[in-house]
């Protein structure tokens, strides 16, 4: 059975580089108000928008993703009988913008079909026989650029870090970090064949353990010093993760309910952190003028990009930047319409320009 589970991965990666030669990538930009905007990595300008018509009141889109095939989007959308409520799972063909409902809300059983992983989704069967296991289902999942690891990060009854072998099928070991003491919470990206474990608590303390597949355990990581402290301002903040050119960056998610921009006036310092993970050390701040709500890398790792709420609610025009990962400087900037956006990262088969209209959507006016 592992020899197969082997072989049948190295047929699904083989079958990934076919299609990635077919492919484009390109950012996905999700605006709540109901468009998709496919946007070229490169100049940051927009290849072809896609329209939804939402009815008044409506929940709007909350999210995008790409299957991993490249040939549908994955939206999070309106529930069919209560526009209002969030969200149910959309899938569209690029191809002919055709949509339907691929899974209920989060945490329902049909979302276990699926395997949603930095920008990709996966049919949870095509990376384990029996489905992902139950115990890891609440767990944000991240898949190795290699696609043999699937790694879970666990808030609830956690932090921890589930492992679970593609090839063997099974989670082959829990890690969990040693000398935590009250509410932590985790968040973790991979680079090359290391996977970043971060976790912060409410006085704006951080940890930092570098993985790999076969570690035994955690430890007690790195101590990564507190970041955007202001005098008279509360340390309660979410924070972020992400990796790129071999440079690991951590930041302030601002945007959404945990925005201290909303009681400290404004005054909240921006931009990211490049830390050193042997050592937790911060060494360089970039961007510090942009407030980002993710930094997302490129699919080979080697650029990343920003997305930046220029006001706690999302009242002013966004802004979409690319940044050079060695030393942190914007190349490229461009405002996105004012309201809530969600960005991914991914490889596109087919690429609708210009301004079109999906069809079939579940829950319209």
């Amino acid at each position: 059975m592992t020899m197969f589970r082997v072989s049948t991965i190295a047929a699904l990666l083989a079958c990934s580089t076919l299609v990635a030669q077919d492919s484009r990538n390109m950012i996905l930009a999700t605006s709540r108000s109901g468009v998709v905007e496919l946007i070229n990595p490169s100049t940051l300008e927009t290849v072809g928008r896609i329209h939804f018509d939402l009815g008044p009141g409506s929940a709007g889109l909350n999210g995008v993703s790409a299957s991993a095939d490249g040939s549908l989007l994955y939206i999070d959308g309106p529930i069919p009988t209560e526009p209002q409520g969030c969200c149910s799972l959309y899938s569209m063909e690029l191809a002919t913008l055709q949509m339907k409902v691929a899974a209920s809300i989060p945490g329902s059983r049909s979302r276990n079909s699926f395997v949603v992983s930095d920008g990709l989704v996966y049919l949870a069967t095509a990376l384990a026989h029996r489905g992902i296991p139950s115990d890891m289902r609440n767990d944000r999942l991240h898949l190795s650029p290699d696609g043999r690891w699937l790694l879970g990060v666990k808030t609830f009854r956690g932090p921890a870090l589930d492992v679970y072998d593609v090839a063997r099928g099974q989670v082959v070991r829990q890690l969990t970090p040693e000398g935590l003491e009250g509410d932590w919470w985790p968040t973790g990206t991979w680079s090359g064949d290391r996977f970043y474990l971060y976790a912060a608590n409410g006085t704006g303390s951080g940890r930092l353990w570098t993985v790999s597949p076969e570690s035994a355990q955690l430890g007690t990581g790195v101590t990564v010093a507190p970041f955007g402290q202001l005098s008279g301002c509360s340390e309660q903040s979410s924070k972020g993760i992400a990796a790129s050119a071999g440079a690991v960056f951590i930041y302030e998610e601002f945007g959404f309910k945990v925005d201290r921009r909303n009681e400290c006036a404004g005054r909240v310092p921006g931009g990211a952190w490049i830390v050193d993970p042997a050592t937790g050390r911060l060494t360089r701040q970039i961007a510090s003028d942009l407030h980002f709500s993710a930094l997302v890398s490129d699919r080979a790792g080697s650029e990343l990009y920003g997305l930046s709420a220029e006001g706690p609610n999302w009242e002013l025009p966004a802004k979409l930047v690319r940044i050079d990962p060695n030393d942190g400087r914007i190349r490229q900037s461009r405002r996105l319409d004012p309201g809530f956006w969600r960005v991914a990262m991914a490889p596109l088969r087919t690429i609708p320009s210009g301004d079109v209209r999906a069809h079939g959507f579940v829950g319209i006016r």
